[in-house]
């Protein structure tokens, strides 16, 4: 039960994705790829809180963690599109799950980066008590 309490930064933020996807927005930005890369952000985070549910709660090995956080981004990042389809003036656009996919990926190798520079960084510490 208590590796659920790992997933509530991730269940929380899908919430807040989740409802914004359900608003309809007006706004025009003539930024070339604007949205795709607001997509990608937005979903790295999404990437670095599955990653930390994950890493936090399996004893499975490094590919199995970091396989159930892809998948479980890109799932999330497709009902999220299938969400939009519901949602006046919004629409469901493939390249959206592509930019999702590659910033769930982002997240888990920037957990993947953070979470071992501070074992080392702990470890050092360590290392030089003795």
């Amino acid at each position: 039960m208590k590796k659920i309490l790992f997933f509530i930064p991730a269940a929380l933020y899908y919430t807040f994705i989740f409802y914004l996807s359900s608003k309809s927005y007006d706004i025009k930005i003539d930024i070339l790829f604007f949205d795709k890369v607001i997509h990608l952000v937005e979903f790295m985070l999404l990437g670095l809180f599955l990653s930390f549910g994950y890493f936090m709660s399996l004893k499975s090995s490094l590919k199995m963690k970091a396989v159930l956080t892809i998948c479980t981004g890109i799932i999330l990042g497709g009902l999220d599109e299938f969400h939009q389809y519901f949602t006046p003036r919004r629409s469901i656009e493939f390249f959206d799950v592509i930019a999702d996919a590659i910033g769930i990926f982002i997240g888990l190798l920037l957990y993947y980066y953070f979470s071992r520079s501070m074992k080392v960084k702990i470890f050092a510490e360590k290392l030089s008590k003795l």
